[in-house]
């Protein structure tokens, strides 16, 4: 143990300062809770208004929903690291990183919209993931070079291909319209994987794991608080590495079945890592919100300072940088692989070089490389801004905004691509009050599940063993 642990009055200094939320934690639990019930409601009544067997409604979930999840992954990810480094500067804000990675089992209630958008297809009319449709008895509609359309023998709901090919097929039925350009032999072959009741095991077993990984260290410090355990820090840090192996899977098999599978045709191996390092960003920024809020209330005037701030700044600046490093890694590898299923999902995004092409995702692609990258990256390189808190603040949520942006580029072109085709022209950023319904409703129940965990517990830790080196750091 430092000089500083084996010195440091933890009684005395944590009677200097508010570290409980008390009969705040009510009010606000109240009001986030009404906002979050409201916003869902709201958004369910839009959906069903818009006649279109809530497909418009399921994109805008998704939307919110991937955004609110990198908020929760973040603060998980924050404490993984802090365990595995042995990090004592992060203490007194680690808590607030502990209590993000706690709404992960609320998160993964608020997945059952998902659960019920695949288990509900029907044929011909896909509501967010087009290879979640029940196969037609009769076949699937396939075509040829010259697009004549051919039909081949269904065996338990699939196509034999084999028999298609050889002139066996028997008791060819006609297949709706609709279906054509639904389904295709390339998401047949895929068909093993990406099918409803594995879809469903493997998005709520992800999501499970993570809420079991962030309780173990939420329950483990909150321990702390009461006995002061030194061998709890040990456990924690002991099993930080398997956990983070264990984490960084379901993180990457969340991400190819919530947001890559969209477009079943299409697939990168580096979409887990770009998932994750979005969440990195949206993760440090949301702890520096919250630090920021409590400080407003009153709450941890003293255990969070200029010093806290700097080195979250620095985090959050890095991450900035690591996340277009990965962003760009991607279009490279797709662009070089020059693949006609992954390139087509970057020209539906608007990254494309066809002359005239009127997409409106091509402005949002420039949005988020100016506003997620290049212009935060200059904001948040000056050693000053990391050590004002307004300026902080600033980009904290400006990142946010354009993290949320992010989430939209990856999500919205995929609900103008309809019956497996769209023009150019026909894409739209379809964004309105449904998404803002969504966002309130999943954002506020998130608010108010952090709240109602944060009111019965301190907002720090009390008796971790390096609390006194935490409030002794200075950056050099």
């Amino acid at each position: 143990m430092s000089h500083a642990e084996e010195h440091f009055d933890y009684e005395r200094f944590n009677a200097t300062e508010a570290t409980q939320l008390g009969s705040k934690a009510s009010a606000l639990f109240g009001v986030s809770a009404m906002i979050g019930a409201l916003g869902l409601v709201a958004a369910i009544v839009l959906g069903f208004m818009a006649g279109d067997g809530f497909r418009q409604f399921y994109f805008a979930y998704l939307l919110a929903y991937a955004f609110v999840v990198t908020l929760a992954l973040g603060g998980l990810v924050f404490v993984l690291w802090q365990h595995i480094s042995r990090a004592g500067w992060s203490i007194t804000v680690r808590r607030i990183a502990e209590l993000l990675g706690a709404t992960f089992p609320i998160l993964t209630v608020l997945a059952i919209p998902l659960v019920v958008s695949v288990l509900t297809g029907k044929p011909g009319q896909p509501s967010l993931y087009r290879w979640a449709q029940p196969l037609p008895v009769g076949g699937v509609v396939h075509h040829d070079e010259q697009g004549e359309a051919a039909h081949g023998q269904a065996v338990h709901g699939e196509t034999s291909h084999d028999e298609a090919d050889h002139g066996q097929a028997v008791d060819q039925v006609p297949i709706p319209a609709a279906y054509d350009g639904q389904v295709d032999d390339l998401m047949l072959q895929k068909r093993s994987w990406l099918n409803p009741p594995l879809f469903v095991i493997r998005v709520i077993g992800c999501l499970v794991l993570l809420s079991c990984v962030a309780a173990f260290y939420r329950r483990n410090s909150v321990r702390q608080d009461e006995t002061g355990d030194v061998a709890l820090t040990v456990r924690m840090q002991v099993a930080t590495g398997p956990l983070i192996l264990l984490c960084g899977l379901a993180v990457t098999l969340f991400s190819f079945d919530a947001l890559m599978s969209l477009d079943p045709h299409w697939y990168s191996t580096m979409f887990g890592f770009y998932y994750m390092s979005g969440s990195f960003v949206a993760g440090f920024a949301i702890i520096i919100v919250i630090a920021n809020v409590l400080q407003m209330g009153g709450f941890l005037k003293r255990s969070i300072n200029q010093e806290h701030y700097h080195d979250l700044g620095k985090y959050l600046f890095g991450f900035v940088f690591f996340w277009g490093y990965i962003a760009f890694s991607q279009y490279m590898l797709l662009w070089y692989a020059n693949l006609p299923e992954t390139t087509a999902w970057l020209a539906r995004r608007g990254v494309s070089a066809v002359p005239g092409a009127q997409n409106p995702f091509t402005w949002v692609a420039v949005l988020i490389l100016f506003g997620h990258l290049l212009i935060p990256f200059g904001g948040l390189l000056s050693r000053h801004v990391k050590r004002k808190r307004p300026a902080l603040l600033f980009w904290a949520i400006w990142l946010l905004v354009f993290h949320y942006l992010d989430m939209v580029w990856l999500v919205k072109p995929e609900l103008s691509f309809i019956n497996g085709v769209a023009a150019v022209s026909e894409y739209k950023l379809n964004l309105g009050l449904l998404d803002l319904f969504c966002l309130l409703g999943i954002g506020g129940v998130f608010v108010a599940a952090w709240v109602k965990m944060a009111g019965s517990a301190a907002l720090r830790p009390l008796r971790d063993p390096r609390l006194g080196d935490a409030l002794a750091f200075e950056n050099q």
